[in-house]
């Protein structure tokens, strides 16, 4: 069989949503292997799909590695990372090489213009280096019966919703989680709380589970899988929830949907207050020019409203 190699380097989100080149690549007749930045390479522990080879920026280049790849014998390379890193790489590893389109130009100058701000999905240009898109570009990664097992141990008996407040920028982070957690409780839902450490410092304490920092990311996978309803920021956790299938709501700060990352209708719904002044950052860097973040400024009633309207929708497999 022929061999595939996708490279991404990161982030979480970015790696989890490469995951829409992993069937079509199988199809083609291509065992795929991704090529990333430990600890991402973890998001396929359980997929048999396709084999995850983890390194770190300082082994990037490494003799070690770089014969590693070799001796693999690839015979189609994909970048959709494009960046200084991977051009290295096409310089260092002969072979075919296929790269996405990032459509940057474009994206950068929705920021100040109105004009340029479309419908734009980053799984579909990932797909497009390989095939056309013949509909939605839905990222997937498949988790293990075994860890779902293993989880349902601790987790709540019935339907829970999981929450994912962290983001990497301030500006990308929805303040109103815990009033949130409150109405979903106080509808009968359990609350599961998803993270890292730095959100289990950031939430302080809070009513249901607490998992942030305490997992793995294949056993966030598990979760999430698990949940009835993911709601999250525009952040690696919200791509992660798509990829195992969970019906999501993502709520939008300073970033916006025309930069790619926006979940597809089927997938939940998107909560976006749709300022002139969004997106004001193509990654949601930096402070907010007025000082008051007021795109995140949403009432969680609506948010939850939103999530109702989703979770009346789900198909039966997840009833």
């Amino acid at each position: 069989m022929k061999k595939a190699l996708i490279v991404r380097l990161s982030s979480l989100g970015d790696v989890a949503l490469t995951s829409v080149l992993i069937d079509p690549l199988i199809e083609k007749g291509y065992k795929p292997f991704i090529l990333t930045f430990k600890p991402y390479d973890q998001l396929f522990e359980d997929d048999w799909r396709i084999t995850a080879i983890g390194t770190t920026k300082s082994d990037l280049f490494s003799k070690e590695l770089l014969r590693e790849l070799e001796e693999r014998s690839f015979d189609l390379f994909i970048d959709v990372h494009r960046n200084l890193k991977t051009f290295m790489l096409k310089r260092k590893l002969r072979g075919r090489w296929l790269s996405y389109r990032k459509d940057a130009v474009r994206r950068r100058l929705s920021v100040k213009f109105k004009a340029f701000r479309k419908i734009y999905y980053v799984t579909e240009s990932y797909l497009r280096v390989i095939e056309e898109p013949k509909g939605p570009a839905r990222p997937r990664i498949i988790v293990s019966d075994e860890r779902l097992e293993k989880l349902r141990e601790f987790l709540p008996e019935g339907e829970f919703v999981a929450l994912g407040p962290g983001a990497r920028y301030r500006k990308k982070r929805y303040p109103y989680f815990k009033e949130l957690a409150e109405l979903f409780m106080e509808n009968g839902f359990s609350v599961v709380w998803l993270g890292d450490e730095e959100d289990r410092k950031t939430l302080g304490s809070v009513k249901g589970v607490n998992l942030c920092g305490r997992l793995s990311i294949p056993d966030v996978l598990g979760v999430m899988k698990l949940s009835t309803l993911f709601i999250g920021n525009d952040s690696g956790l919200l791509h992660c929830a798509r990829a195992v299938g969970t019906p999501s709501v993502q709520i939008y700060g300073g970033t916006h949907p025309t930069l790619g990352f926006s979940l597809y209708p089927e997938e939940g719904r998107v909560v976006i207050k749709n300022l002139d002044c969004q997106p004001c950052d193509v990654h949601g860097k930096g402070e907010c020019r007025f000082g008051d973040y007021r795109c995140l400024e949403i009432e969680p009633s609506y948010v939850f409203g939103e999530a109702m309207k989703v979770l009346s929708l789900r198909s039966p497999e997840r009833t």
